[in-house]
């Protein structure tokens, strides 16, 4: 919004400037340079990354205040998907004020996308379970302990949880970092993560590619569309608690991709298939130095 040709058509400059706009995408909805760039691939650019898409393709930057992530971008599945693995992310509030962020912890889980029963080999993040509370940070242990009870019910057990690294977060990973069983691993802010709008901006085609579901009817569902679908580019949401710890799943799971995925239980499916077949041809003679089939 703010880059030189907008300052040049702003008027402040000394000179008048005349616009030039050459759109991508004109008016009538075709493509302006077809050969370079169809229409149907400026379209999934479009679907997937609109924020850069307005800005770089059509000239016409969305404002910062508008909402990055659309509602119909998260998918609601009728039922949970067989998981992969399963994770926990936490951001912790400085306070238990009810005008500041509060201390945020999601349950996630990997899995393979399906679809029409065919398996697609990209992986979704699934959204378990998220709980928004305001505690002091004296008792912030509890509460996490509290939260990782409830997601050891769950049949893939978390073995993962990264916990922001700030003020509270680091009196958090002091105190939990020795559980067994769970490891700890302290997410860490720094320049070259980038802002909190370049950090959103990174995940925002993940979601626009719909790879982000949650089970239709949880408790948590309509509390996380609603936080999302308010962020904004320029940072003038009321709170962005509940989105950092999306974020910090998606950059775990979905783009360094950093977890390790248990694959066991379909290997030992084929596997069992695999001896059953042995055994069926052995009993006929029929494998491994076999005589009746010249083996």
């Amino acid at each position: 919004e703010d880059d030189l040709p907008a300052y040049m058509l702003s008027g402040n400059d000394e000179r008048i400037w005349k616009p030039v706009v050459l759109r991508a995408i004109d008016d009538a909805g075709n493509a302006l340079y077809p050969e370079v760039n169809p229409l149907r691939q400026l379209q999934e650019k479009q679907e997937k990354n609109p924020y850069v898409f307005s800005s770089q393709f059509q000239q016409d930057p969305i404002p910062a205040g508008g909402a990055l992530f659309k509602p119909h971008n998260f998918v609601l599945l009728a039922h949970e998907p067989k998981m992969l693995c399963t994770f926990i992310t936490a951001d912790t509030a400085e306070t238990a004020k009810s005008y500041n962020d509060a201390t945020v912890f999601s349950f996630w889980g990997v899995y393979e996308i399906v679809e029409y029963g065919q398996k697609t080999g990209q992986l979704g993040l699934h959204w378990l379970d998220c709980d928004e509370i305001r505690v002091e940070p004296k008792d912030l242990r509890d509460s996490f302990i509290e939260f990782y009870a409830e997601c050891m019910l769950h049949p893939v057990k978390p073995l993962v949880a990264a916990i922001e690294k700030k003020s509270t977060g680091v009196t958090l990973i002091s105190t939990v970092q020795d559980m067994r069983g769970l490891q700890i691993r302290e997410v860490k802010r720094t320049k070259a993560s980038g802002s909190k709008t370049e950090r959103y901006l990174e995940m925002q085609p993940t979601i626009a590619a719909k790879m982000v579901s949650l089970t239709e009817g949880a408790r948590h569902v309509e509390k996380c569309i609603n936080h999302m679908s308010k962020i904004t580019a320029n940072d003038t949401h009321k709170h962005d608690d509940i989105a950092d710890t999306l974020y910090d799943a998606i950059k775990i799971a979905l783009i360094d991709k950093t977890l390790l995925l248990d694959t066991k239980q379909d290997d030992n499916k084929a596997a069992n298939i695999m001896q059953k077949q042995k055994s069926m041809l052995k009993a006929r003679g029929t494998l491994y130095g076999g005589q009746q089939n010249g083996f």
